[in-house]
């Protein structure tokens, strides 16, 4: 499977935020705050010239570490006949490289649903603090990376 990961417009993960993360909501809801800042990064994963996968990622500092240059993944999402076969991976492991280069953090967080809690352990993300409830979509759990 030839996967090309690449930077993308912000407006091209709003088709599958929407049918990922936020199915049943108004696609207002996929719009997130810090969207079309100057240092956010989006990119997408692609098989020929279908969008398989996205992420993005924010100059946001976790709340447990305010003081501290942070950055924060946001809305990971792989179409699901493509799930399970380190896609996901990839596209983190690109993400972040690109955080590094452009960013240089001191840590990149993220709130995974609990059902993805693997994914991030597998790539060598920490948990912090204990599981949370989010409105309307269910429970997650805060992890980190320090990277500085």
């Amino acid at each position: 499977m030839n996967i090309k990961i690449s930077e993308i417009e912000v407006t091209l993960t709003y088709p599958l935020r929407h049918e990922l993360l936020r199915k049943g909501k108004p696609l207002k809801s996929c719009y997130l705050e810090g969207d079309k800042n100057l240092e956010t990064i989006h990119i997408g994963a692609y098989i020929s010239k279908e969008l398989i996968g996205i992420a993005s990622a924010f100059l946001k500092a976790c709340p447990q570490y305010s003081d501290k240059k942070g950055v924060q993944l946001r809305a990971i999402a792989v179409i699901p006949k493509f799930q399970r076969q380190g896609i996901a991976t990839k596209l983190i492991n690109h993400i972040l490289g690109i955080i590094k280069i452009k960013i240089n953090p001191d840590y990149i967080w993220l709130n995974s649903r609990v059902s993805a809690n693997q994914l991030y352990l597998s790539n060598e993300f920490i948990p912090i603090g204990k599981p949370f409830n989010v409105d309307s979509i269910g429970m997650h759990q805060r992890f980190i990376i320090i990277i500085n």
